[in-house]
């Protein structure tokens, strides 16, 4: 047997095929997200007196506790903004995929490679999202430590499933260095599991969290966090900033993902033995735990430690967890006669209708009572049953098929020359999670035997070249953004220095202009972790605002659609730069079909190498904005 046909045979060629699946699912987006923050982070390290002077940095509360922004820097200092975020997002994606490969041979150890195979393709390209309003996802392809944490924490879980409780914990040790809290998510699922094999574990965590409430009415660092109770002007700020934090905000369709994913892991933990089924109830203990800590401690008595751990985050193994245990579910349901098909139906229909208001929460028990109940369920005619069952699966397939197909098309059509096609939308859409899924499902129920050997490696290739030609998910502009300063533009605003009040972006003060940013959507992500940082960002909010300059969503942007800032005006310009810390300089977008600023203004042009686009909204609606030019207006001082 030559090369070739040996690599075909072993596994190695299932997981890279699953891995350029996971790569698709996860498309390079640039500088965004969270990633916007760290990216931050690296350069006020690396310019202290120009970005560091920002607010969100001389006012840290969070970059302090990890080690990822040093590194994050120095790769920076080397590789530039651009190729420091696309390789950390790579490595850190890899080193994601791996770990989860490795929990899935540890939790299904007893199963069929194909079968391990399947939960990992599962796990792979299932929607990642957990939590409140679509912000928070695991396996995220940004520059977080988030990943490395998280990895860390499927590692410790690995590791807790081979016997080896040290090094489980130890390994979600590790990822606390880079992200303290998704670090204590992995370790909570782990205790949990260890609890329910040893009682005296839960007894003694009790008696640890007694001796840590001690410290803190003895006001010792950090602990002091837990018996401190968040002042009600900061809560008004962070509650109107960022609603994930607060249960009682939460949305009918957050309770409903997050009920289709514990009904899930529940379902999935009655097929499981052992500590793979500890393991399993660990993780949902954990992450229905952690939102009831969050809807008592954080968002009931405002304490301020729970507030700024999030413990709903605990929710993230739960539905990492839930993935692969749809697998299973889909595997074994059609097995157990006609209550399994009428449980696998209605919990497939519930992941897909779990973002429509509360039907995911009504369905999904449902759902699991059928696959918990199995033969105890007494059906006059099982045949019948099971085959409505199995028919009304398919109408919802296509139908939720159709809907989704509908939609991306629309959402592709709008988008502007400027970024003609998005990698990401396709895959937002759900549609390509949908067809492998089932198509998986299918193959198993149907026992149909492996692909020849010729058609695997075709099928890898495919999967390989996509990945290839279509992770790099950046516009033009974002990728010239990310490219580092612009020599045009820092010569401009050479006259005066100071910060920056950038309009219609978030990051390009920090990347494009090297400057400290005025005030921004993105600095106040923190304002959880500091209270100088809230009041101060809160005040300038209030004076953009009133200066015509920003909108309500500068302050809500979780809350309210991103909205087209309006035209700059002299008078208010010149009142709102008269004040002695008033930015030095204010960069408004020139869109495509308007007119030009008044002359007052005395503004400059300045054109980036490619377009800014951006989906805004405005008296006529929501429409995608195109700007070719910016203004460069002096403010302060002038």
């Amino acid at each position: 047997m030559n090369r070739l046909g040996r690599f075909a045979d072993s596994r190695w060629l299932g997981w890279l095929a699953a891995f350029g699946l996971f790569l698709l699912s996860r498309p390079f987006p640039g500088v965004h997200h969270d990633g916007r923050l760290y990216v931050g982070d690296a350069l006020a390290k690396l310019d202290p007196g120009g970005v560091g002077r920002d607010l969100i940095f001389v006012h840290d509360g969070q970059f302090g506790f990890s080690l990822y922004t040093p590194l994050l820097a120095r790769l920076i200092a080397v590789l530039g903004v651009s190729g420091a975020t696309l390789a950390i997002v790579l490595v850190t994606l890899a080193l994601w995929f791996a770990a989860l490969a490795l929990l899935i041979e540890r939790l299904l150890a007893d199963r069929p490679p194909a079968e391990r195979w399947v939960a990992l393709v599962f796990a792979a390209i299932l929607p990642p999202l957990y939590g409140a309003m679509n912000v928070i996802g695991f396996g995220e392809p940004y520059a977080t430590p988030r990943g490395l944490a998280e990895a860390a924490g499927l590692l410790g879980m690995a590791a807790y499933l081979s016997g080896r409780r040290v090094l489980a914990l130890g390994a979600c040790a590790l990822g606390m260095l880079f992200h303290p809290i998704m670090g204590l998510c992995a370790a909570a699922a782990i205790g949990l599991a260890i609890c329910l094999e040893d009682r005296r574990w839960f007894w003694a965590g009790l008696a640890a969290l007694g001796v840590l409430v001690v410290a803190g009415l003895f006001r010792l660092p950090l602990a002091d966090r837990m018996v401190t109770v968040m002042d009600p002007a900061w809560r008004v700020i962070v509650e109107t900033r960022s609603p994930i934090l607060f249960p009682s905000q939460w949305s009918a369709e957050t309770w409903g993902r997050t009920a289709v994913q514990a009904c899930t892991l529940a379902a999935a933990a009655s097929l499981l033995t052992g500590p793979a089924r500890r393991l399993a109830l660990g993780g949902l203990a954990a992450g229905l735990a952690g939102v009831a800590a969050a809807a008592l401690l954080a968002d009931h008595v405002s304490l301020l430690l729970f507030l700024q751990a999030q413990t709903w985050r605990t929710l993230q193994p739960m539905a990492v967890l839930a993935t692969i245990g749809l697998a299973l579910v889909c595997i074994e349901a059609p097995r157990k006669g006609a209550p399994g098909l009428i449980g696998l139906a209605l919990l497939s229909i519930a992941w897909m209708v779990r973002g429509i208001s509360d039907l995911g929460l009504l369905i999904a028990p449902v759902g699991l009572a059928f696959l918990l109940l199995g033969d105890r369920v007494r059906l006059s005619r099982p045949r019948l049953y099971g085959a409505i069952a199995v028919g009304a699966l398919v109408v919802a397939l296509v139908g939720y098929g159709a809907l989704r197909s509908y939609a991306l098309r629309e959402a592709l059509a709008r988008l502007p020359d400027a970024w003609p096609f998005s990698q990401g939308l396709v895959w937002a859409s759900d549609l390509p999670a949908l067809l492998i899924a089932g198509g998986l499902s299918l193959w198993m129920a149907k026992a149909w035997k492996a692909p020849g050997r010729s058609l695997q490696l075709a099928g890898l290739l495919v999967v390989g070249l996509s990945a290839t030609l279509l992770w790099d998910d950046r516009s033009a502009y974002i990728r010239q953004r990310d490219a580092g300063r612009d020599p045009t533009l820092a010569s401009m605003m050479a006259s005066r220095p100071g910060e920056v009040l950038w309009l219609a972006g978030d990051v390009e003060p920090w990347i494009v202009a090297g400057r400290a940013s005025w005030i921004s959507k993105v600095q106040s992500a923190g304002v959880v972790f500091s209270r100088p940082l809230a009041m101060a960002l809160h005040d300038r909010v209030a004076r953009v605002e009133a200066a015509g300059l920003a909108g309500p969503d500068w302050i809500r942007p979780l809350l309210m659609d991103a909205l087209k800032p309006p035209p700059p005006g002299p008078e208010k310009v010149r009142a709102f730069c008269a004040a002695s810390d008033a930015p030095a300089w204010i960069v408004s977008p020139l869109w495509d079909g308007e007119g030009a600023l008044d002359p007052g203004l005395k503004a400059r042009v300045w054109s980036p190498a490619a377009p800014y686009a951006e989906d805004l909204s405005d008296a006529s609606g929501r429409r995608w904005m195109t700007a070719y030019r910016y203004a460069v207006i002096p403010c302060r001082g002038g």
